[in-house]
């Protein structure tokens, strides 16, 4: 494998230079994009129809109306319940990528980047999620794209098999262990901390594919054999054996030393997870980059590179963006927006979107090249997520009073009310079920489980992150109202006989202590 790591790692360096070369031409393209965005916006304002009297919805139009026969239909996460479906062509889903790698690129040129190889979290099991459609591979990816993004040989069914066998950490684990790529993204942050949390804490597991490869690779089909040696790189035999010789953990610096760059999703209430990553990842020696903000609908913002500092535009290709910010206001162009101000973005793009209210929300941090730096704030109507679940208050209301019906006597005396909880330290962020007032006593054994159980029902994302293991379980907790009323203001002058209104569920940490 010694031979075929260097051949390959000569290809990844011939890879690397090109890539610079296209990131410099990329971080030009996108400067020369700036001085003329408003000309751009303006014509594509114009094409699109966009004047005094459209008006603004909220309403995606209907897939089924507006798709062709080849479009692909990506589903959303399903905040408001149902799934909202939207279509994507060859040529939307084409122009999604574009984004992507325009902006990798650019990263690459500005951050320097080493060893630009990389390798991508995405699901290994294919689904209906606009993530899934765009790294969906509809023939086996060439040698020189492997070089440069092993993780696309995970969709091969040879390594599929393997995974299926030893598990997805198993097979990960095994492809970075090869590749050695220098960097890592992850949309969400948690997705990247699970991984190497089931690496650390379950290493005779993880390492289990490893251990066959080097000691039966026999046991290895020759598809999949083949596959893993396209993947070597320099040293990686001498990796390989270390990690399956190993009885305790390796760090990732021993077995994926190129590692030096992650770029994953850092708005919202991502932070318990940024803070574990930097427990295992520390500064200067690892360097994470914030991802743009895009949804199934739309792409929002992209990523601007200088002088180390990153900042995140409205200037997406073939997107008008518009905001709302106090009703009297009305529609916002880009650049009259207020820096330190929040707005919501509305948008309309060449697939169909017209004055959309996206429901996402940003501050303004400053202004570059002439256009607002947004900063994700959370969504309209949003209760709280940790790690994309999106719980809503309506979600904890519906289940709440299911719980209340199941016990007639729950409320009796007491309030339920749910709050967001990160209690730090190795414990994972989770929810509080705050039961205030009443006897401790008289509360049903298993509530906190079966109020586990409800969300998921209604909440498919909620669910999927507690079966992962990103999310902890619902912890109960019982004070008495005036402790309820400091909770609920965070600290605030709230005392027992203030005027107070009640809501289930309180988008607001549970502070412990």
């Amino acid at each position: 494998m010694s031979g075929a790591g260097l051949a390959n790692d000569l290809g990844r360096f011939a890879i690397a230079i090109l890539l610079r070369v296209a990131g410099w031409g990329a971080v030009l393209r996108h400067r020369a994009r700036l001085r003329v965005h408003p000309l751009r916006e303006r014509r594509l304002r114009q094409r699109l129809g966009i004047g005094p009297s459209t008006g603004i919805t909220r309403d995606l139009p209907d897939a089924d109306a507006v798709a062709g026969e080849e479009d692909s239909v990506a589903l959303t996460s399903g905040t408001a319940g149902e799934p909202k479906r939207v279509p994507y062509s060859r040529r939307r889903l084409a122009a999604t990528r574009a984004v992507f790698v325009d902006g990798m690129l650019r990263l690459i040129a500005a951050r320097r980047v080493r060893r630009p190889s990389l390798y991508v979290f995405g699901a290994l099991d294919p689904d209906r999620s606009l993530s899934s459609l765009l790294v969906r591979e509809p023939r086996a990816p060439a040698w020189c794209v492997l070089l440069q993004a092993p993780y696309r040989a995970q969709s091969d069914p040879a390594l599929l098999e393997l995974k299926e066998r030893y598990g997805a950490s198993a097979l990960r684990l095994l492809v970075l262990t090869l590749a050695n790529p220098g960097m890592l993204y992850a949309t969400n942050p948690s997705t990247l901390s699970a991984f190497l949390e089931e690496v650390e804490g379950d290493w005779q597991a993880a390492g289990a594919l490893v251990r066959l490869v080097v000691r039966d690779p026999r046991r290895v089909s020759p598809g999949a054999r083949r596959i893993l040696w396209r993947l070597a790189s320099r040293g990686s035999r001498e990796r390989l054996e270390r990690v399956a010789g190993s009885a305790s953990p390796l760090s990732i610096t021993e077995w994926n030393p190129a590692f030096t760059t992650y770029v994953c999703w850092t708005g919202g209430a991502v932070t318990p997870f940024l803070e574990r990553l930097d427990r295992r990842l520390p500064a200067p020696r690892f360097r994470r980059e914030p991802m743009y903000s895009m949804s199934t609908e739309t792409v929002a913002t992209i990523p601007d590179y200088r002088r180390g500092e990153t900042a995140f535009l409205p200037a997406a290709p073939g997107v008008v963006h518009e905001f709302l910010g106090e009703p009297e206001a009305g529609l916002l162009g880009s650049r009259e927006l207020e820096p330190g101000s929040t707005y919501e973005m509305v948008v309309s793009h060449r697939f169909g979107l017209r004055r959309y209210a996206t429901g996402d929300r940003f501050r303004v941090e400053r202004f570059v090249g002439g256009l607002p730096d947004l900063r994700f704030v959370g969504r309209r109507g949003l209760g709280w997520s940790f790690t994309g679940e999106k719980l809503t208050a309506e979600q904890v209301d519906q289940a709440l009073g299911t719980l209340e019906a199941e016990h007639p006597g729950l409320r009796e005396g007491r309030w339920l009310a749910l709050f967001p909880s990160n209690p730090g330290g190795a414990a994972l962020p989770c929810y509080r079920l705050a039961a205030v007032g009443g006897d401790a006593p008289g509360l049903p054994d298993g509530l906190p489980e079966r109020l586990d159980e409800l969300l998921g029902e209604r909440n498919l994302e909620y669910r999927a992150k507690r079966a992962s293991g990103r999310l902890g379980g619902i912890r109960l907790s019982t004070l008495d109202r005036a402790g309820f009323l400091r909770r609920a203001a965070g600290g605030g002058p709230a005392h027992p006989d203030s005027q107070f209104k009640f809501q289930p569920f309180y988008p607001r940490l549970w502070e412990e202590g």
